[in-house]
């Protein structure tokens, strides 16, 4: 019986230090019917030289420089590519487990479903692991009203799976034939979330594997981890996106609430790294204030929103709606340590 094909796509942006690691971890799958899509996202480091000599070395290995766009337009570069069954997104400062693709074909076969979720690992500089826990009961759900309800689960973490696409393998004719792409960082926060809202519309059902397979690799340069100042406009952008698309969409109340706890995960992210940047004492108090003023924030802190949060947030959430912003900033500079 012939193998499905599974495609991997990996954007590649300025990580000469990491990349033989994380392509080593997919070309040396238990699974071997892989066809590796390397986006090379006009990195100025040695990465485009590395995915050329792995390209030489393996025939399923297929590179694609382009000008650099961000990750989310290198994954659609990839997705467009792609011409396998299933597909997998790895970022290119991560790894997976060896067993990570032969067990989610394994799964996504014998489910017949769209998505299989699984956890990950965090893996630090210093080579320590923090394995984020898995919680689950059940490991296959279908219709549209239980799909709904796990994808309202990924923004609050429930059960250890969050709105990361890296984590996840997917059935690749539900996103090529419904046109679901992704946005670009650079307009909103969190284009992996975005994606999956739209996605989620057209999922059937969801497997879960109680395994964590992913290693992110906590990398201090990462786009991600470093604060923008136009973080907080980013912000309100991803929620305006996610809400016009939960109204279109028809999802429940429950769903744009968790939205709206993401949101402030990712505004307080915004303002932890604020106080922990190096930009002057000035700017920084005038880049708290305007996040302070945000007519937009004040509005999402609703005490159905606030009850999601974890204890020391909701105490955070809850002195800033009483402009105890004293006290927040205590809490912020403690948290920022």
């Amino acid at each position: 019986m012939n193998q499905p094909l599974v495609s991997v796509v990996i954007p590649v942006y300025n990580v000469e230090k990491y990349l033989d690691r994380c392509i080593c971890s997919v070309v040396d799958q238990t699974y071997r019917n892989t066809e590796i899509i390397l986006v090379d996202d006009g990195s100025n480091d040695k990465s485009p030289e590395i995915c050329d000599s792995w390209a030489k070395r393996d025939g399923r290995i297929k590179v694609i420089h382009k000008q650099n766009a961000g990750a989310g337009m290198a994954r659609n570069t990839g997705i467009d590519n792609a011409e396998g069954d299933f597909i997998l997104f790895v970022d290119s400062d991560d790894y997976v487990d060896l067993s990570t693709v032969s067990k989610c074909v394994e799964t996504l076969q014998k489910d017949k479903s769209d998505i299989v979720m699984f956890g990950r690992v965090e893996a630090k500089k210093n080579g320590e692991t923090s394995i984020k826990p898995i919680c689950t009961d059940k490991f296959y759900f279908e219709n549209k009203a239980v799909t709904e309800d796990i994808l309202s689960g990924l923004f609050i973490n429930e059960k250890g799976f969050g709105v990361g696409v890296c984590g996840k393998m997917f059935r690749l004719s539900v996103i090529k034939d419904n046109g679901i792409g992704f946005h670009s960082e650079r307009e909103l926060l969190s284009e992996d979330a975005c994606f999956l809202v739209e996605l989620f519309e057209y999922i059937k059902s969801v497997s879960l594997l109680p395994e964590n397979f992913y290693y992110y690799y906590q990398n201090e340069n990462s786009f991600s981890r470093t604060y923008k100042k136009d973080m907080q406009k980013m912000n309100d952008n991803f929620l305006a996106y996610c809400m016009q698309a939960c109204e279109r969409l028809g999802y429940s109340e429950k769903t744009v609430s968790h939205i709206k706890a993401r949101y402030h995960i990712y505004t307080l992210t915004g303002m932890k790294q604020i106080v922990a940047s190096d930009m002057p004492a000035k700017e920084k108090k005038n880049a708290l204030k305007q996040i302070y003023n945000n007519q937009i924030l004040k509005s999402t802190l609703t005490n159905d929103v606030l009850s999601l949060a974890n204890c020391r947030s909701k105490l955070f959430w809850k002195l800033f709606r009483n402009k105890c912003l004293g006290l927040c900033a205590l809490m912020l500079r403690y948290k920022a340590r």
